[in-house]
């Protein structure tokens, strides 16, 4: 590292707010830096979930409801698609940008944040195109039809035309979680959710005098809030208001620091997409219009989903605080602190996971007709939704311990345990239960085959990654 990359990386003032290296770990401190966090995530659901019951809600009849939440919950697949497709910039600029303020070390972590910004932008751009012109063989793809199909056209065409600007906010929030600072990404979550609940509804209901759009104001109003997200993404990054104070020289891309981001998050980018692969081809072939001809199993998926980002979107938040304290500790070379750091978020996010799934096992019926008005998706849904709300002990591990070890620059290994838990135990415990009830004559609950298979992965995952965090190999890893 160059001499001069040995500068103090904020202001005294700012120096001391967030530097996490010079306190120990503790409960508090692992807290103070989750709640934001958190309750960013917390934010995040509640803008999927706004959508949701938006569509939920749409007057008409039982399947044109149905059909509208089936459209939007396959756009979810979607938006989480895209967010992938610039994960491995996240997850290693994360990585490097703790480090960097571990060892004080300021220019480094800005060209890190304004490579990793440029070549998000380029990236999402290019996929926005591509998502805008391919919508309607995308959404037959996906296994819609008829109705259903036309919505998830109409709402992915409006959609993508600010994911650039979304995929981009999240690699400069990424950053700034890195470097301590939850508070600012909280606050433009915030916004962004409250855009998104007054401007999806007014635009899909008409309040206010405003046009009635139907399922295509439910997306005008998510574009709208992203928009805002991320334009208030920017004017964080470039004004000085953040600790990653961002000039326009520093959005060149530098190839040899674009490398040494990927080579950190390109096994975590991987994990991603098989994840999201193994999700998605179970909506094309257990969940689709063949089997699920009114879309009654989309919507009923779809809900179970939202109501389960409830209880594991806490989890991500203590995962990103685990990620920050055992990068930012192993940085300033105190491996006993990062691996405390760890355990501590573990803790409590098992705990606070674990709390917030007793409604889904005890009371799933309220809860998913809270967010689809339709009885029959209701009834499909309930106990997948009692399954999810089972398997949030073992999510709990499964997240913050990843969390913890991707912080330590350890992505290889938890991509190992995403790609076995999902190609592996995932396909062969639904292959095995979808057998067992063909063999009985059952042949209407493929959703609760999919969601047997979803609670025996999430354990798995959950027991790998305790013994990959117990072993503590990652307490060694360069970054």
């Amino acid at each position: 590292m160059a001499p001069q990359e040995l500068e103090p990386l904020l202001t005294a003032k700012a120096h001391r707010r967030l530097d996490f290296v010079g306190q120990k770990p503790t409960a508090g401190l692992v807290l103070k830096l989750a709640s934001p966090a958190i309750m960013e995530q917390v934010l995040n659901a509640v803008i999927g979930l706004t959508d949701t019951v938006i569509a939920g809600h749409l007057p008409g009849s039982a399947n044109t409801i149905s059909a509208a939440a089936a459209a939007v919950g396959i756009m979810t697949y979607l938006q989480w698609f895209a967010g992938l497709m610039t994960a491995a910039l996240a997850v290693g600029a994360t990585a490097i940008v703790a480090r960097a303020f571990g060892s004080r070390r300021i220019r480094m972590a800005r060209r890190v944040a304004g490579t990793s910004v440029s070549a998000a932008f380029i990236i999402s751009t290019l996929l926005s195109v591509v998502l805008y012109v391919f919508a309607r063989p995308i959404a037959y793809g996906c296994g819609l039809s008829g109705l259903s199909a036309l919505f998830a056209q109409q709402y992915l065409q409006i959609m993508v035309i600010t994911i650039s600007l979304q995929t981009t906010a999240q690699i400069g929030m990424a950053c700034l979680r890195g470097a301590g600072d939850t508070v600012r990404p909280m606050v433009i979550m915030f916004m962004v959710m409250l855009v998104n609940l007054v401007a999806s509804g007014a635009f899909t209901f008409g309040w206010c005098g405003l046009p009635a759009w139907g399922i295509r104001g439910d997306a005008f109003g998510t574009l709208l809030a992203y928009l805002a997200g991320g334009l208030s993404a920017a004017v964080v990054l470039f004004t000085g208001l953040s600790p990653i104070h961002l000039r326009w020289r520093h959005l060149k891309i530098v190839p040899h620091i674009l490398m040494r981001v990927l080579k950190i998050g390109i096994p975590s980018w991987v994990e991603g997409v098989l994840l999201w692969g193994g999700q998605f081809l179970i909506v094309i072939f257990v969940i689709n219009s063949r089997n699920d001809p009114n879309g009654y199993l989309m919507a009923a998926h779809s809900a179970v989903l939202r109501i389960e980002s409830i209880s594991f979107l806490p989890g991500f938040g203590f995962g990103i605080a685990a990620s920050t304290l055992v990068g930012q500790y192993l940085g300033a070379d105190k491996p006993a602190a990062a691996r405390q750091a760890g355990r501590i978020a573990n803790m409590l996010g098992l705990g606070i996971m674990t709390a917030l799934a007793l409604p889904m096992i005890f009371f799933p019926r309220f809860m998913l007709s809270l967010i689809v008005d339709s009885p029959p998706v209701v009834k499909v849904g309930l106990w997948p939704l009692v399954l999810a709300g089972l398997s949030q002990p073992a999510f709990a591990l499964a997240i913050v311990l990843s969390g913890a070890l991707k912080g330590a620059g350890e992505t290889v290994l938890p991509m190992l345990c995403t790609v076995s838990g999902i190609l592996v135990v995932r396909w062969a415990v639904l292959a095995i239960v979808l057998y067992w009830l063909f063999q009985h004559g059952i042949h209407n609950e493929n959703l609760l085959a999919v969601w047997v298979a979803i609670w025996v992965d999430l354990n798995y995952r959950g027991i790998f990654n305790a013994i990959v965090f117990t072993r503590g190999r990652w307490q060694k890893k360069k970054v």
